[in-house]
């Protein structure tokens, strides 16, 4: 295979995971969540292939590092933007006791929470930025990555239409839930907290032991739990970035 289709089959998959993003903002501006979010899904998956392929096929490029944040920020931060933007509507519908709320005709205090949804863009941005500036980030993180609170946001939208699990289900609509949700995501984007990546340098075990351990174990819970899995695994991927970080500045 030339080195010229090389440097093309990453970029394409960057490309398509910029589609998934587009269509996954089409959906949710119609409020069907739970399409939008299998689309972020889906931006996540092309998101990691296109990273897997460069480094296979030797194909790394400025252009290509570009071209990714670029589709990072549509996918994995206007999209879940626009999914947050849906569940703050229902949240204030459910808020509100006399249900006076058009989310057509919002209220200076409504209009405030529902553009509050668009922090996660605005953030992811900020996040995204710094990652390309800064030499550091190869190998791991600085802060939470986009896909991970992309994907924390579609799993609170598979969640809420969940009647299964009807608690979980109304704390996904509780509307301080949500503006807490915004909070912590939009934190945690800009935060300096060491986060391991799940980027294989190789496959032996000694090396990739973490990334093992999460994919394992994460792979459990959204077997076990369908969507509430995603969100459990999100919070297992922080808690064990900062397990896995305090052990190696203890055993240095």
């Amino acid at each position: 295979m030339s080195k010229k289709i090389n440097y093309y089959i990453p970029n394409f998959v960057t490309t398509l995971n910029l589609l998934a993003g587009c269509i996954a903002i089409l959906h949710a501006t119609r409020g069907q969540l739970n399409t939008a979010a299998f689309f972020i899904l889906a931006a996540a998956a092309l998101d990691f292939l296109d990273g897997f392929l460069a480094r296979i096929l030797i194909s790394y490029s400025e252009f290509g590092k570009q071209l990714d944040s670029l589709a990072d920020i549509v996918s994995f931060g206007v999209a879940p933007s626009a999914i947050m933007y849906h569940l703050l509507i229902r949240g204030l519908t459910d808020y509100s006791p006399t249900a006076q709320f058009d989310p057509f005709a919002p209220t200076g205090v409504e209009m405030v929470i529902l553009y509050s949804s668009f922090l996660i863009a605005i953030f992811s941005a900020l996040r995204l930025a710094r990652f390309n500036l800064d030499s550091e980030q190869k190998i791991s993180f600085k802060g939470l990555p986009t896909p991970a609170s992309a994907l924390f946001i579609a799993s609170v939208a598979f969640v809420s239409d969940n009647t299964a699990i009807y608690f979980i289900q109304q704390l996904s609509l509780n509307l301080y839930a949500l503006l807490g949700i915004i909070v912590v995501i939009c934190f945690l984007l800009v935060t300096s907290l060491p986060m391991f990546s799940l980027k294989f340098v190789s496959f032996n075990f000694k090396d990739n032991a973490v990334r093992y351990i999460y994919l394992i174990v994460s792979a459990i819970l959204i077997i076990v739990l369908g969507s509430l899995g995603f969100n459990l695994a999100i919070l297992f991927y922080i808690a064990l970035s900062v397990i896995y970080n305090w052990l190696l500045k203890y055993e240095a």
